[in-house]
């Protein structure tokens, strides 16, 4: 009988306490308060809430900051989302075709799943034929191990991503 395989330890999840879950929202809704407004509206004075802050960059929590930009203000005027289902489900293949999609601007996100896909990619175009080109030049390169993508395009958004939700209460 094969031995079990060992899951990965994850480190627990640090608590926070309510003005770092307060400071999240805050940011979350606006990335571009300011310190002294940001000190306001968690209760505590500008420098503690900047070590705060400065704290949950340094831990990771917070990644970074961005704008959130219109894509069909920019071009992309075709949003797909992609289930990518592997016919070769080797090491080799699958780091081959996560770097090649890691590294393509129109893949502006991917998801490892389980389930009838091995990944779920949101991809950016500007026209159909520039999504069928990307899609074709994956699955005709064989060394990438694909046996399909199914392809579900956003006809309209009704509600786009703009973080995750942070609960105040403890």
């Amino acid at each position: 009988m094969k031995p079990s395989a060992k899951l990965p330890i994850r480190p627990a999840k640090s608590a926070f306490d309510r003005i770092d879950l307060l400071i999240l929202d805050a940011l979350r809704q606006n990335g571009r308060i300011t310190y002294q407004a940001l000190s306001d509206r968690v209760g505590l004075s500008p420098r503690p809430c900047l070590e705060r802050v400065k704290r949950l960059e340094q831990k990771g929590v917070i990644r970074g900051y961005t704008a959130l930009v219109d894509p069909s203000a920019i071009g992309h005027d075709i949003i797909a989302l992609a289930g990518i289902s592997m016919r070769d489900p080797s090491a080799v293949a699958r780091q081959r075709l996560e770097k090649v999609l890691l590294e393509h601007p129109a893949v502006v996100e991917l998801q490892v799943v389980n389930g009838e896909y091995d990944y779920i990619a949101r991809i950016v175009a500007p026209t159909l034929a520039a999504y069928e080109a990307l899609t074709e030049a994956v699955l005709a390169d064989t060394g990438f191990g694909i046996g399909r993508i199914h392809t579900t395009f956003v006809l309209k958004t009704l509600k786009s991503f703009e973080g995750y939700p942070i609960t105040t209460e403890t």
